[in-house]
């Protein structure tokens, strides 16, 4: 168990991932792109501290309705212990983990890496905006689920 500042969360989202998925919405942001999405989850005092095992608990008791959980914000890295606890849950529960992120892919650690089947890395860049998926043209997108080749 862990705690977590979360900014809220979305019950049914059907647009951050494949299917439907549960999304928690992390506060606070130490990047600050230009442009962000959601600049009222930057500040690190607002939203609410959470247990995890109260999150955990709360996709455990709709888990036939999502096929993901999705981790957004704010910045999920910036809370890097109470990510993984929730992270390993989810995998263990046997829905599929999306991480959105401002950091580079080559920041984040293995540890998170291997917890995540799809991960949407890189700053937000107004400039670069694609009006699609990815948001803008810089990030990356490492999607885990594809058959590896030896």
């Amino acid at each position: 168990m862990a705690t977590v500042r979360i900014a809220g969360f979305n019950d049914l989202n059907t647009s951050d991932a494949d299917g439907i998925a549960f999304s928690i919405f992390f506060q606070g942001c130490r990047r600050r792109c230009l442009g962000c999405h959601n600049p009222e989850l930057q500040s690190f005092d607002g939203g609410e501290e959470t247990d995890t095992d109260e999150i955990i608990q709360r996709i455990r008791a709709n888990q036939r309705f999502y096929d993901a959980v999705v981790f957004v914000g704010g910045e999920p890295m910036d809370q890097p212990d109470a990510l993984k606890v929730l992270l390993a849950a989810v995998k263990s529960i046997g829905l599929s983990t999306w991480l959105y992120t401002g950091y580079n892919i080559f920041s984040i650690s293995d540890d998170i890496i291997d917890l995540c089947d799809v991960i949407i890395a890189g700053e937000y860049r107004q400039d670069l905006h694609t009006g699609g998926f990815p948001a803008s043209s810089n990030q990356v997108v490492l999607d885990q689920r594809k058959e590896k080749v030896a």
